[in-house]
């Protein structure tokens, strides 16, 4: 099946998440010339906007390129995210967490390649939460944001800081191989943490 370089690039803002992509980095990724991939993205922008179907539109921010809500639905998207109160952290979260934690400052494309799923949405409801934070910009192409845990994350979790962390097997590193055992393994001492705090 043959993709349309429309398609391309809609998948590439997509997964670009809260960061955005630039015109620079669409045109490595796609082949295409960089006046081609303006107005491929101006077409897209018209055709979000002028689709009332349409709950997204793209927008621009110092050259920088990124999907988002639209103005009009600002309210009911706030209300999704907001829900401050993690009654129930879902697996994925989880995983998350335990990856920020033990790799901070960590940007998303690292958490991305540990998990090996995009975690743009996972990190932005843990940051409305209040569970994850922005620590820093990384120097690097792009300058991507670094995470790190808060202190109500520690609070949640029962840790009073990162030192009461479940210690890493020497050597081991996290990887999309090991995330899953160090996840069973983070969920079954903090529980056996709770179990003695409560006794």
């Amino acid at each position: 099946m043959t993709i349309n370089n429309l398609a391309k690039i809609e998948a590439l803002l997509y997964a670009s998440g809260d960061e955005g992509i630039s015109l620079e980095q669409i045109a490595e990724r796609t082949g295409l010339e960089l006046s081609a991939c303006r107005q491929l993205v101006e077409r897209m922008m018209q055709r979000l906007n002028q689709n009332p179907d349409a709950g997204l539109k793209v927008f621009v921010s110092d050259h920088v390129y990124r999907l988002g809500t639209k103005e009009a639905l600002s309210d009911l998207v706030q209300d999704y995210v907001n829900d401050a109160k993690p009654r129930v952290l879902s697996q994925a979260a989880l995983e998350t967490i335990a990856i920020v934690m033990y790799n901070q400052p960590i940007t998303r494309i690292e958490v991305d390649e540990i998990r090996g799923v995009n975690s743009s949405a996972i990190l932005h409801r843990l940051l409305n939460q209040g569970l994850v934070k922005v620590t820093g910009i990384k120097q690097e192409v792009g300058n991507p944001k670094q995470y790190g845990v808060t202190n109500f994350c520690l609070d949640y979790f029962g840790l009073a800081s990162l030192a009461d962390l479940p210690p890493l097997p020497k050597n081991e590193h996290l990887t999309d191989n090991t995330s899953d055992s160090l996840l069973t393994r983070f969920n079954e001492q903090l529980n056996q943490k709770t179990q003695e705090s409560e006794k």
